[in-house]
């Protein structure tokens, strides 16, 4: 039998009954935005695709297919290099006649060619790309040049690049600027170090 000193006064069950009331709609409420928090900090610090050495450029055209598109880093103050590979998977052979950028003056095909120890540029009228075959450009053979770009052109851009072929029509590729080094660096022809954004 609880004694005089033990009595509760009277409403304290109910004030008791609020107060915990209270305490668990506060706790859920802070859980609550602990919760959108954290939500909050993963999506703000998911990170948004950003290009990189690792990334190169593709598009398809029917039987033509662009792949590993890509621009080094521009270190020349006129011009800077293109490469790509061009494969065709149909029965007619077709031909690559034109480049354009509205992000350079010009865009030209060129090749390169060794004489007497030395190697210089010259330039090619069109690209042909073999039926079932392929056209490569790449380091130290044929190649695109584009001439005074509108701006420097650094690692992280994105260069469109409209390609025209004889048969097959017109393409436009987003071409990632990566490296000096390309974005295979360790690959026979992009040797670390060495600057492929001005040499064939």
């Amino acid at each position: 039998m609880p004694t005089p000193h033990s009595r509760a006064p009277p409403g304290a069950g109910r004030r008791g009954a609020a107060t915990t009331g209270l305490l668990a709609v506060a706790c859920a409420a802070m859980v609550g935005l602990a919760g959108c928090g954290a939500a909050g900090s993963s999506a703000a610090a998911t990170p948004t695709r950003s290009v990189t050495d690792t990334l190169v450029g593709s598009a398809d055209l029917g039987d033509l297919h662009i792949l590993d598109a890509y621009i080094p880093q521009q270190s020349s103050n006129t011009e800077a290099a293109a490469y790509f590979t061009v494969t065709n998977s149909g029965g007619t052979a077709d031909t690559l006649t034109a480049v354009t950028s509205p992000l350079a003056a010009s865009v030209t095909l060129h090749t390169t060619v060794a004489s007497g120890g030395a190697e210089t540029m010259r330039s090619l009228s069109q690209l042909p790309v073999p039926a079932h075959g392929a056209a490569t450009l790449t380091v130290g053979h044929d190649h695109l040049m584009l001439t005074n770009p509108v701006r420097r052109l650094m690692k992280g851009q994105e260069v469109p690049l409209t390609l025209t072929f004889a048969h097959a029509g017109a393409v436009t590729v987003t071409v990632p600027v990566v490296g000096f080094t390309g974005p295979q660096p360790t690959d026979g022809d992009s040797m670390p170090g060495m600057d492929m954004s001005t040499h064939g």
